[in-house]
């Protein structure tokens, strides 16, 4: 976890640094950072600034310290010296096919917020690898077309062995682009693969279920030589899956 959003999300801290906002008081090390995402998100920072004396969060004062904080980690990486350009690059990027600053914003918290709760080692140290090398995907990613997930699908089911196989293959590739890219591309994350093994595996046999994942695990290698999934990701997928070649 990125050491701002894990400080801006105690509440303490994120209250006590709208307090100083508000109060003109002097705004000290990640605080400014937090300052500017809450004037940005004037929204959220009005539901955390009228939640100051709830002794339990509510699901909307949760929401907008999560996001606040994420925010203000966005920033912190602009700063940093060795994230900072792949950052620009990504922005630039996402820029490219249109997106906007807020759009930019909120695709590159998503990433923090992988990062931290996304895996089984949730709460860790700051992955920074893991951080660049998903950076490093988003230019690949933002200027996929339909018609090259289209082409790449049909690439991938055609190097199937059998009919059965490339049918297969086929399935699994399109529910995997319809959970992960309905809305656009974005990194493929294990909520994706997950709602792909719940959806496709459901009721069938062991041999079936084994089939499936193994073409599963080929769409996503067939990703990865693609650039559009990168070499830690595809480690930690498969080992969601349970590939032991992971």
């Amino acid at each position: 976890m990125h050491p701002v959003l894990a400080r801006f999300l105690d509440p303490d801290a994120a209250r006590d640094t709208l307090r100083k906002l508000e109060a003109g008081e002097p705004l000290e090390g990640p605080e400014p950072l937090f300052a500017a995402a809450a004037q940005a998100h004037p929204e959220q920072r009005a539901v955390l600034t009228g939640s100051r004396t709830a002794r339990h969060l509510s699901s909307d004062t949760q929401a907008a310290l999560v996001l606040l904080s994420a925010h203000a980690a966005v920033r912190a990486l602009a700063e940093d010296a060795r994230l900072g350009p792949a950052v620009a690059r990504a922005r630039a990027a996402l820029g490219t096919e249109g997106a906007s600053d807020e759009e930019t914003d909120a695709f590159i918290a998503s990433i923090l917020l992988e990062e931290a709760f996304g895996y089984d080692d949730e709460g860790a140290d700051f992955d920074a690898d893991f951080v660049l090398e998903t950076l490093g995907e988003v230019p690949a990613l933002a200027s996929l077309s339909r018609e090259r997930v289209d082409g790449l699908v049909d690439t991938y089911a055609r190097e199937g062995s059998t009919p059965e196989a490339r049918t297969l293959r086929e399935r699994m590739a399109r529910a995997l682009v319809n959970a992960a890219w309905e809305d656009g591309p974005a990194p493929i994350n294990p909520e994706h693969v997950e709602s792909v093994v719940e959806g496709e595996l459901e009721g069938q046999d062991e041999q079936a279920q084994g089939l499936a994942l193994a073409a599963l695990v080929g769409w996503l290698q067939t990703l990865a030589r693609e650039g559009l999934v990168g070499p830690s990701r595809l480690v930690r997928l498969r080992a969601q899956l349970g590939d032991d070649d992971a």
